[in-house]
């Protein structure tokens, strides 16, 4: 064995685990910890891993990969069903974002390939960090949640071009526009046959190997799919990512997508985070001292111009103002495309070193600070005085619904949870309003006939005008961590609190609630196992009596020292 290369995987790996370990504590994106480790074991840093061929190759895997996903999530029909997001905003803010950034760099004295691939990576944010931060706030599904990932969308398409004219400018040195657009064209008709030949060879090959009932099988087969098609695109003259993004099209259009989404999904996390690290590896630290002015000046392209060019294609868009700027403020940072882009530009040689370090530092910097920024978005909305408008009439409408109640129940949150409650009050007649902030869960709510309303838990006069200070109880059926530990501070500044039940996904939450001073804590996942072990024992001849007795004494010995605090 190699010890040379044992040892520097042994510390790529260790470096790696810390840093990302580190930002998940602090509730960053992972993807940073892995850009971190890369800066840091890198010929710029400490310089104890080179980047080597076996280095490049697992990072070339791990872009792979990572085309092959974005395939999976593409779909022509939703984008159709969200053109004005998609076709309308996604283009008008790549486009404007390319030219304005392309056009000021070719002013200063660019050439125009470097400055068309720099303007394409600072059009990019990164999908994976503000879905993630949308879906913990529950704002995937609002106006400005949607109207984000029509955009987001539109970039990873926009990614597949940009990706063609560096493997085209790389190759053939600097071809005029009509040899440009041939390369295009002959690419497209690639696309084109290798997504007609493999969509029934696909069909084909899965379901012969779910005939064969081995997991094992399956899993090769995905993988063979998504490298061949990769490969077979690198014989066609393109790009292999190319073909990963195509491969993954097919199946994300079949019945065999979400098997294998998940089966290939720990291959995606470990080669997309080398990916990452070779990323880091690739940023020079030394920009900071000897570019410092082109790096602010960067942030400022990033952030505050980037947001003010998305909040004005919004508009033309016709989106609300208020969702365009929630939008601008979410968008405003860099993307892992972008430094996608921008890595393999340096590498390629076409963007010269002095030029694309401070925009590579820009984009992994602002990447960094997105979470924070995207859990602030609200605040785009105070310089039209929204916010406030919205609030006074949900109190109103709260108020309306909430006069007669008293010693009520607040049900906060009416899904798939929280309906069940509230079925199960109805038939109790205990009296009760639900908050619903979700448009498609108020309407299935309301379609039922539940009491429900619309507004936003987490604000104190929402919670005031359902009558919190006359209600028995305070019930949150979701597992936000954030919105959860704002309702229990809320419900605390009360004269006489109202008792609180929260709804945790796992018990590893009930510590935390029970801190911020929740009543009682529901676990779902030991209410389900200890429901299923009531049921089993019932069946196996017990009494409900001996049935109780037993599930009460393995639930207060599950977890002793929230003996009080638990509900099952």
């Amino acid at each position: 064995m190699d010890d040379v290369l044992l040892a520097r995987t042994l510390i790529l790996i260790g470096a790696s685990g810390l840093a990302v370990a580190i930002f998940t504590s602090l509730r960053m994106p992972a993807a940073m910890g892995y850009l971190l480790a890369g800066v840091a074991l890198g010929t710029h840093g400490l310089g104890l891993i080179e980047a080597a061929e076996n280095t490049r190759f697992l990072a070339e895997l791990g872009l792979i990969f990572l085309m092959f996903m974005v395939g999976l999530e593409f779909s022509i029909p939703t984008i159709l069903g969200a053109r004005r997001d998609v076709l309308v905003a996604g283009s008008l803010q790549v486009g404007l974002m390319m030219a304005l950034v392309a056009t000021g760099l070719v002013v200063t004295g660019e050439h125009l390939q470097a400055a068309i691939l720099i303007g394409g990576a600072v059009a990019m944010s990164s999908t994976a960090v503000t879905l993630k931060q949308l879906a913990d706030q529950g704002e995937v599904s609002s106006r400005h949640g949607r109207l984000v990932l029509g955009m987001l969308v539109f970039q990873d398409l926009a990614t597949l071009p940009l990706l063609i004219l560096v493997d085209v400018w790389s190759r053939a040195g600097s071809p005029g526009a009509i040899g440009i657009l041939k390369q295009m064209a002959v690419a497209a008709a690639a696309l084109a046959a290798v997504a007609a030949i493999a969509r029934p060879l696909v069909h084909f090959g899965f379901s012969g190997v779910l005939r064969t009932r081995s997991p094992d099988l399956f899993l090769l087969w995905a993988l063979m799919t998504s490298l061949g098609t990769a490969y077979a695109m690198h014989l066609a003259g393109l790009a292999p990512p190319i073909g990963a993004f195509v491969a993954g099209m097919v199946i994300g259009e079949s019945e065999f997508r979400h098997r294998v989404e998940e089966d290939i999904r720990p291959f995606r996390d470990v080669l997309v985070g080398l990916f990452f690290v070779s990323v880091g590896m690739g940023i020079d630290l030394s920009v900071i001292a000897r570019f410092p002015a082109a790096i602010a000046l960067w942030a400022l392209v990033l952030l505050p111009v980037k947001a003010a060019l998305i909040f004005t294609t919004s508009l033309i868009s016709g989106t609300h103002r208020e969702a365009a700027a929630r939008a601008a403020v979410i968008l405003a940072h860099g993307g892992e495309f972008g430094l996608l882009l921008m890595t393999l530009a340096l590498q390629t040689g076409i963007v010269s070193p002095d030029t694309g370090q401070p925009v590579l530092f820009a984009l992994a910097l602002t990447m960094g600070v997105a979470p924070l920024v995207i859990q602030r978005n609200h605040w785009a909305e105070w310089p039209f005085g929204l916010r406030d408008r919205r609030l006074a009439g949900t109190e109103v409408s709260i108020r309306a619904e909430s006069n007669r109640l008293h010693d009520h129940i607040i049900l906060c949150g009416c899904g798939r949870v929280g309906r069940l409650v509230a079925t199960v009050l109805e038939s109790a007649a205990i009296p009760y309003i639900a908050i619903e902030l979700d448009l498609g869960r108020f309407r299935t709510a309301r379609r039922q006939g539940h009491a429900v309303v619309f507004g936003d838990a987490r604000h104190h006069r929402v919670l005031e005008a359902a009558g919190m200070d006359q209600a028995q109880l305070v019930v949150i059926t979701f597992d936000r961590d954030k919105a959860v530990e704002r309702i229990l501070h809320q419900v605390k500044q009360v004269d006489t609190p109202p008792a609180t039940l929260v709804s945790a996904e796992d018990d590893l939450d009930m510590a935390r609630f029970a801190q911020f001073g929740a009543t009682a804590v529901f676990p779902e996942n030991l209410a389900a196992s200890l429901g299923l072990a009531d049921q089993a024992l019932l069946l196996c001849g017990k009494t409900q009596d001996e049935a109780a007795q037993v599930v009460s004494k393995v639930r207060t010995e599950l977890n002793p020292e929230l003996r009080e605090m638990v509900g099952i």
